[in-house]
């Protein structure tokens, strides 16, 4: 089984169980994960328009998104 994002190190998961809650999920996941980071930005920038975030904060989000990706 391949690392998951949410896995702690040294901290195994059992197998079975991660095949009944997710079963080919982290496959799709993979998939969608440019997507999502996308999504998370235009997020964000909707946020700091309605006042929910500074622009400071909006600015750091999407820095941090444009690592990931």
């Amino acid at each position: 089984m391949a690392d998951l994002l949410w896995q702690k190190p040294g901290v195994a998961v059992d197998a079975k169980i991660q095949t009944f809650l997710a079963g080919d999920d982290v496959i799709l996941d993979r998939e969608f994960f440019l997507y999502d980071v996308a999504a998370s930005k235009a997020h964000a920038q909707g946020l700091e328009n309605i006042g929910i975030l500074g622009n400071d904060e909006r600015v750091g989000l999407q820095r941090e998104l444009d690592v990931l990706a």
